[in-house]
């Protein structure tokens, strides 16, 4: 998992594998105040961005998800959002699992997380096995604008 502001991002970019550079450079190139809540395509099934309007809620409302096949780079817009994490080796629980429809999993109870928070022009990176519980409100909850990048794990070299 990783994590950084927008304004720091040049300084950042050797740390970040190629295909999760190329992500974030599409995602400064594009007018995320005029794009629609919606899946725009970036590179076909292999890289695709999905904007989202929605609210935080209580992280007790919240369930933690995992990937197999996607990377997710989470970058906020607008708001604020904490986002839970874990180590994949912390002890979890699977609530649904939904790899074969969505590369999915929801997890019941998920222990030792921490967590990261997120104001505008943040971001937040977490790679296939990667634990997160995105959109918890810090304080009270409240709405938030956002764009979810998924890079595929065959561009990460998976």
């Amino acid at each position: 998992m990783f994590c950084s502001r927008y304004d720091i991002w040049k300084q950042e970019l050797l740390l970040y594998p190629k295909a999760v550079n190329q992500a974030l450079f599409h995602i400064a190139k594009m007018n995320l105040d005029q794009l629609a809540p919606g899946e725009y395509a970036i590179n076909g099934e292999l890289v695709y961005a999905s904007v989202k309007e929605t609210h935080t809620k209580h992280w007790t409302l919240q369930k933690p998800e995992v990937h197999r096949t996607y990377t997710d780079i989470h970058y906020l817009i607008e708001g604020t959002e904490v986002i839970r994490f874990a180590p994949v080796t912390a002890p979890a629980v699977v609530a649904e699992e939904h790899f074969a429809t969505r590369d999915c999993a929801l997890y019941e109870r998920v222990e030792d997380e921490s967590q990261v928070l997120l104001g505008p022009g943040s971001f937040a990176v977490f790679f296939p096995g990667d634990i997160h519980r995105p959109c918890c409100s810090l304080e009270k909850d409240l709405p938030i604008r956002k764009v979810v990048v998924k890079i595929h794990k065959s561009l990460l070299g998976y």
